[in-house]
C-alpha cells in the first residue's frame, strides 16, 4: 500500500510533468492510470471503503496520509509506475522506456522520464 502511495506522490510532485494531472485528485483519477478507479475493475465496487468495518482500509488511509505528508522514505526509489506481472496478460508498453527501480511483494516499480 505504501509503495503505491509513493508512486502516486512521485507523479504529483514531478516537476514539469502535468500529463498525469496537476494535483492529487487529477493524478489518482486520470483515466487508465490506476485500474482500481476504472469502472471495469472489480475493485471499484469496494470504493470507498469503511475503515470501521475493514482494517485494511484503515491501513490504506494511514499509508496515504503519511505519504501525502512526506513522512518516511520513498521505498520505491522515485517510481512513478508499477504493475504486478502475475495480474497482467501483456507487459505494459511503458516498461520499454522506463527505468526499473525495485520489486516490492509481487509488484514491479519503475520510473519514467
Amino acid at each position: 500500500m505504501r509503495a503505491v502511495c509513493w508512486a502516486v506522490r512521485n507523479r504529483v510532485v514531478k516537476p514539469g510533468n502535468t500529463w498525469w494531472g496537476d494535483d492529487w485528485e487529477e493524478v489518482i483519477l486520470k483515466r487508465w492510470q490506476f485500474t482500481s478507479f476504472e469502472k471495469s475493475d472489480p475493485n471499484v465496487s469496494k470504493l470507498p471503503g469503511d475503515p470501521s468495518k475493514d482494517p485494511s482500509w484503515q491501513q490504506a488511509l494511514e499509508a496515504a496520509y503519511d505519504v501525502y505528508r512526506g513522512v518516511g522514505d520513498d521505498i520505491t526509489q522515485g517510481a512513478t509506475h508499477y504493475y504486478n506481472p502475475d495480474a497482467v496478460l501483456i507487459i505494459p508498453t511503458w516498461v520499454k522506456t522506463a527505468t526499473f527501480k525495485c520489486r516490492i511483494g509481487k509488484h514491479m516499480f519503475y520510473q519514467t522520464l
